[in-house]
C-alpha cells in the first residue's frame, strides 16, 4: 500500500483547502505545503543538473540488479522538473490564476482551484519521472511487474478520496451533493448502453491506430508493448484484466472526469489524463490516450460520469485481455 501512503499528502491537502474555503489559516497550511513541495522540487532540479554536468549517473538496487539512470537523462529531468515546480508556483500567485481563468473555470484567490492547478503542474515532472525510470528498469533487464496488486488497489483508493474531497465531501457537500458534482448517478439501461457503444467504439479506434502505428513504426510498438508488460506484467490474466478495468473506470475517471474537467474543460483534462499515463510518454500511444480522454470526455459531459467509469472500464479489460492472447496490441 506505499502507492496509497505516498498520495496522502495530496489529500491532506486538498482537505486544508476545502477547510481554507471557511478559515483562511487552513489555506495558509495548503499553500506552505504547496510551497514546501515546490522548494523540494526546485532543489532536485538543481541537484540533478548537478549530476548531469558531472557526468554522474544515478544508480540504485532493483530485484538484485543495478538500475542506472544517463547523465542525459538526468539533464532532461531537472529540465522537466524544474518547469514544473515554476508552473506549480505561478498558479498559485493570483495572477497565474487571473490568466487561465480566461481559458479555464477557475476562480483565482481559490484556494481549492489553486490547489488542483499545482497538482497538475506536478504531474508534468511526475510522468517523465516514472517514464525515465521505466527506461532505466528495462535497461538492466529486471524481470519483474513494477505495478503490484496493492499498488492498484491503493492509487484507486487514493484517487477516489482525492475526488471526493477534490470537490468538498463532508467539508462543503453532503455526500448526495457530492455525488451529483461528480456526475455520479445510480447505473442504468441508459449508462450501460452507452458504456458498450462508446467502449465498442474506442476498440475499433485502437486497432485501427494500433495498425497504423505498426505500419510506420513496428519498433515503437515493441517498445511500448515492453515497457507495458513490465508495468503491468502482473495482471495480464483475465481477473489482473478485470481489476485494471475497475481501477480504472473508478479512480481515473472519479478524478478526471468527475472533479477536475467541470474546472479545467475537456481538452486540457485530457491532456493531463494522457500525460498520467506515463509509460507512453512521448509516443504515438500517447495521442491515443489523449483521444480516449476526449471521447470519456464527452460521455461524461453529455451523459455523466458513470457511463464514463463503465466505458473506461469495458475498454481497459478488454484491451488488457488482447494484450494477452492478441499479439501487438498494449494496453
Amino acid at each position: 500500500m506505499a502507492t496509497f501512503f505516498g498520495l496522502l499528502p495530496a489529500v491532506l491537502i486538498i482537505v486544508l483547502a476545502q477547510l481554507g474555503r471557511r478559515m483562511r489559516v487552513f489555506a495558509v497550511f495548503a499553500y506552505a505545503m504547496l510551497l514546501l513541495v515546490d522548494f523540494i522540487l526546485l532543489l532536485t532540479a538543481a541537484g540533478l543538473r548537478m549530476m548531469a554536468a558531472q557526468e554522474i549517473p544515478l544508480t540504485w538496487p532493483w530485484n538484485g540488479q543495478t538500475v542506472s539512470v544517463s547523465p542525459a537523462e538526468l539533464h532532461m529531468l531537472s529540465l522537466y522538473v524544474g518547469v514544473s515546480a515554476i508552473l506549480a508556483l505561478l498558479v498559485l500567485l493570483p495572477v497565474g490564476q487571473r490568466g487561465l481563468a480566461y481559458f479555464i473555470s477557475v476562480r483565482p484567490g481559490d484556494s481549492v482551484h489553486a490547489t488542483a492547478l499545482s497538482f497538475a503542474a506536478y504531474l508534468i515532472s511526475l510522468s517523465v519521472v516514472q517514464r525515465v525510470f521505466l527506461d532505466a528498469i528495462a535497461r538492466a533487464g529486471v524481470n519483474v511487474s513494477v505495478v503490484s496488486v496493492q499498488d492498484l488497489i491503493g492509487q484507486t483508493a487514493a484517487f477516489i478520496l482525492l475526488a471526493f474531497f477534490g470537490v468538498g465531501w463532508v467539508i462543503q457537500r453532503s455526500t448526495r451533493d457530492t455525488l451529483r458534482r461528480l456526475g455520479v448517478v445510480w447505473p442504468h439501461w441508459r449508462e450501460f448502453k452507452v458504456a458498450v457503444g462508446t467502449a465498442f467504439g474506442l476498440l475499433i479506434m485502437q486497432a485501427v491506430l494500433g495498425a497504423l502505428w505498426m505500419a510506420f513504426s513496428p519498433e515503437g510498438v515493441q517498445a511500448v508493448e515492453d515497457l507495458s508488460k513490465m508495468l503491468l506484467g502482473e495482471f495480464f490474466n483475465p481477473w489482473g484484466a478485470i481489476l485494471i478495468g475497475v481501477a480504472a473506470g473508478l479512480g481515473e475517471e472519479l478524478v478526471f472526469r468527475g472533479a477536475l474537467q467541470p474546472r479545467f474543460g475537456v481538452l486540457l483534462t485530457s491532456v493531463l489524463f494522457a500525460m498520467m499515463h506515463s509509460q507512453y510518454w512521448l509516443s504515438f500511444a500517447m495521442g491515443v490516450v489523449f483521444l480516449l480522454g476526449l471521447v470519456l470526455g464527452i460521455v461524461r459531459k453529455r451523459v455523466n460520469t458513470t457511463a464514463a467509469i463503465f466505458a473506461h472500464a469495458m475498454y481497459n479489460t478488454v484491451l488488457v485481455l488482447l494484450a494477452v492472447y492478441a499479439p501487438n496490441v498494449s494496453p
